[in-house]
């Protein structure tokens, strides 16, 4: 059985797992394709330098608040303030590796590979930003026009270099309490002879009726997957008690055999799943007529299954009755009906 049900979904008949699979080779082409710009736009940025060659290995996108955004700067980095459309404001910053090779370059027209490890940790300058500020310019720009046909355009388009931070306390006050994507960029220097990362945290677009936010089509599928999975049906077993047998006392049971359920069972009555995982602990009872069972303890959220301890049965192997006699039905009637224990139960 688990061999076809692999074999269907390979042979996608199950229409959520080709959604599944359509929406994450549309994400990853989307994703290779933004890199590919990001790369392209680092490398034109690189050819207006002599002696400066670099490409942009891997993209990580990620959803950070302005708190998180703090945190992430370390000393040392090279911070820059961009200014966005409308106010927006937005940040980019370099490791010491990244801003070591680019001020060489700037400076002696090569890279030398090793040179940043070697040379000691150092702050950040107003000399350093005033030949930065032109990369930084020249980066955003290409990447403006790079992106102009893919879904990110909206999110990292129209950024310029606005000032330099010589101190990273100062960012959670001057940047806007909004939530920012970060795109971190895995750099190669001086043909892969130096590694460093560009990063650049700029605020989510707000999403409009005219011009969806980028993922809104993420979103939007999200919601429907959620709501298909929220509206699939779930089958609850309401289970009174359970015990073991071994295989020969199970092939021995024959008419006649008494399963005596213990009273307590009628008090914690299990609500489990297809898998025996309890979720809820009820009481059995009765309403219109019909039996029911009545919900007195919350669910335990993340219970393994066979994790509930419930009453166990005992089995015991009466002697054959005579066929006139008909057999006791436990717990099935009671010499009052006030002894029912469904009998508090008020009728619905």
């Amino acid at each position: 059985m688990e061999q076809a049900k692999v074999q269907q979904g390979e042979d996608g008949t199950d229409p959520l797992l080709r959604m599944t699979r359509r929406n994450r080779a549309k994400a990853a082409q989307q994703g290779a394709a933004f890199q590919a710009a990001l790369s392209q736009a680092f490398g034109r940025m690189c050819a207006g330098y002599p002696g400066l060659t670099g490409a942009v290995t891997h993209v990580a996108r990620r959803r950070v608040s302005l708190a998180e955004l703090v945190d992430l700067t370390e000393p040392g980095m090279f911070l820059a303030l961009l200014e966005g459309p409308g106010d927006a404001m937005g940040m980019a910053w370099l490791c010491p590796a990244t801003l070591a090779a680019l001020i060489e370059a700037q400076t002696t027209g090569q890279v030398t590979p090793g040179a940043a490890a070697s040379a000691p940790p150092r702050l950040p300058t107003r000399t350093d930003a005033a030949l930065l500020a032109p990369m930084i310019d020249s980066f955003l720009h290409q990447i403006s026009q790079r992106c102009a046909e893919l879904p990110e355009a909206e999110a990292v388009s129209g950024f310029v270099y606005g000032s330099f931070l010589d101190d990273r306390r100062p960012v959670g006050v001057v940047m806007d309490d909004v939530d920012y994507d970060l795109f971190s960029l895995d750099l190669d220097l001086a043909q892969g002879r130096v590694s460093g990362t560009w990063t650049l945290a700029l605020p989510r677009p707000a999403p409009t009726q005219d011009t969806p936010a980028p993922m809104a089509e993420a979103e939007e599928w999200q919601t429907r997957m959620a709501g298909a999975v929220e509206n699939s049906p779930v089958t609850l077993n309401a289970v009174l008690c359970r015990f073991k047998l071994t295989l020969k006392e199970a092939l021995d049971l024959s008419v006649g055999d008494v399963l005596r359920v213990p009273d307590s069972a009628l008090e914690t009555l299990g609500l489990t799943t297809i898998s025996a995982a309890q979720i809820a602990t009820g009481r059995l009872g009765q309403a219109r007529g019909f039996r029911a069972v009545r919900l007195i303890a919350d669910p335990t959220p993340h219970q393994p299954p066979g994790a509930a301890t419930l009453p166990t049965l005992r089995l015991s192997k009466a002697a054959p009755a005579p066929t006139s006699a008909p057999i006791p039905e436990r717990a099935a009637t009671y010499a009052h009906a006030d002894d029912d224990p469904a009998h508090d139960l008020p009728e619905r």
